[in-house]
């Protein structure tokens, strides 16, 4: 199985926002949830033209999806996707890995909690929280996570 890296285009963006879907779906998150989450998820033409974002394929078909949200001061990492049935296959690592190479400094991560070992396991540490209150569980916390760059 091969795992291909490329750069996405506007025309990625349905693909894009029906794998945040389903890979967000695939943690049991109540519906109720996904409703508040639904226009969160979408991967737009437009935010794939403003920011760096690579898509992964295997055999042609997209399976993955990350973005890169650059500045000049910070890089913060954003719709990290990939197909619940390709989990656990080395997707997450090698969209993760090529945009390590495309970042500057440390990256910022607002990760799910379901993914943080996920991160941990590529290299990042907690540093933080971020308030993520739902409804039925209004203390709930997003892990605040940095990855370091690929050295070049």
């Amino acid at each position: 199985m091969t795992i291909e890296i490329r750069r996405a285009t506007s025309s990625d963006s349905e693909r894009a926002t029906e794998l945040a879907r389903t890979a967000k779906a695939h943690w049991g998150y109540p519906a109720e949830w996904l409703e508040v989450w639904r226009d969160d998820l979408v991967v737009t033409a437009e935010g794939i033209e403003r920011h760096a974002t690579f898509v992964a394929s295997i055999d042609g078909e997209v399976v993955g999806v990350c973005q890169l949200q650059l500045s000049d001061d910070h890089t913060m990492l954003e719709h990290v996707w990939v197909d619940p049935a390709r989990h656990r296959q080395g997707v997450g690592r090698a969209l993760i890995e090529h945009a390590r190479v495309q970042a500057r400094g440390v990256i910022a991560i607002v990760a799910d909690p379901n993914a943080e070992e996920f991160y941990v396991r590529l290299g990042a540490r907690r540093v933080g929280e971020v308030a993520a209150p739902m409804p039925g569980a209004p203390q709930r916390v997003l892990p605040l996570m940095e990855l370091d760059a690929a050295v070049s």
